[in-house]
């Protein structure tokens, strides 16, 4: 005979111990590593890489034409850019933390525009008091110095200012309420909507480029510069005026692709840099090439950097922290190697 209490106790431990066990295996299933197919994986790496690889490229050709007027390598070209990003966001809303969603179009088109010409202006600046005299003077010494000082002044000045680890830069386009919040899914792979925007304003900005340089009356100074600058200056061509309004100009453009892509990500002010440098590495890929090489070169790079966090070769993953030592190696590799192909050339 059972009583009913020992019934109900019964009863109730056997539906406690169901209840845990389903709990248990929807704990399993919800820690159980889920694998990612090959395909989906190729897809997260190449939106990802499109994406950077686009800002990279249009970095890069900053790098390639300064290159071709000048002869010099920039080495504050992408303090230059991150210069621009911060005086965006402090034109924007200052040095306080924001979100992304705090500063409104009509707030942040004038920052913008601020954020620009503080790096026009600086870009002009550099040239005509870093650049341009030891240029004058044959002093390679002299140029490579002072871009390199520039560099860490800006940096300085930024971290006096900023001194918040990273910062979110506000996202005045609503990409937020496209797709599933912002995120479009392909292939089983995810990746934000202002990836495709982002890809999108650097092909375009590098198309400009292409097309400044070919069918405008300016561009077609600065070939004639690249060409030959004593020729030019021969001819009429303003040499110093062109080649100062190009150093600033080419800040300009990779500026604005930053910052299409910066609300992507939190960004940090040490971010200039690390663009400038990837962007150096596409620029050196092409023989500082023409813009659209230059352009391209960006978006492998891009594509190997998100590969290198990706894909796993017989086991083993370089992993993310590899994504930064990688394209500063090539940088010396090729900064290495160019020379020797020029000396046989002229052997040749």
């Amino acid at each position: 005979m059972t009583f009913p209490v020992a019934r109900c106790a019964r009863d109730g431990f056997r539906r406690a111990a169901a209840n845990l066990a389903r709990r248990r295996r929807r704990t399993d299933e919800l820690e159980r590593p889920t694998t990612i197919g090959p395909m989906n994986l190729t897809t997260q790496v190449l939106a990802s890489g499109l994406a950077a690889g686009a800002v990279y490229g249009v970095v890069a050709i900053g790098h390639s034409i300064i290159y071709r007027l000048t002869g010099i390598v920039h080495f504050a070209f992408g303090d230059l850019v991150g210069l621009s990003i911060f005086a965006t966001l402090l034109f924007a809303a200052g040095t306080a933390p924001i979100t992304q969603t705090s500063v409104s179009w009509t707030r942040f088109a004038p920052a913008l525009l601020g954020g620009l010409s503080v790096c026009i202006v600086a870009g002009v600046a550099t040239y005509v008091v870093a650049v341009e005299p030891y240029l004058a003077r044959g002093s390679t010494v002299g140029w490579v110095a002072a871009t390199a000082a520039i560099a860490f002044a800006i940096r300085a000045a930024l971290g006096a200012f900023f001194t918040r680890p990273s910062y979110v830069f506000p996202d005045p386009i609503p990409f937020r309420n496209l797709g599933s919040g912002g995120f479009v899914h392909v292939l089983g792979a995810s990746f934000q909507v202002r990836t495709l925007f982002v890809v999108a304003v650097g092909a375009a900005l590098a198309l400009l480029a292409q097309w400044a340089l070919e069918r405008t009356r300016f561009g077609r100074g600065l070939q004639a510069i690249a060409s030959d600058v004593e020729s030019a200056r021969i001819v009429g061509v303003p040499v110093e005026w062109l080649t100062a309004a190009a150093f600033g100009l080419a800040g300009a453009v990779a500026a604005l692709a930053a910052v299409a892509a910066a609300p992507g990500a939190p960004f940090d002010v040490r971010g200039g840099t690390l663009l400038g440098v990837k962007g150096l590495v596409a620029a050196l890929a092409v023989g500082f090439g023409s813009p659209w090489r230059a352009f391209v070169a960006g978006i492998g790079l891009g594509i190997l950097e998100a590969a290198i966090g990706g894909f796993s070769i017989g086991g083993a993953t370089l992993g993310p922290s590899y994504r930064e030592v990688i394209p500063l190696a090539l940088a010396l590799l090729l900064l290495a190697v160019r020379p020797m192909r020029s000396a046989l050339r002229a052997a040749e």
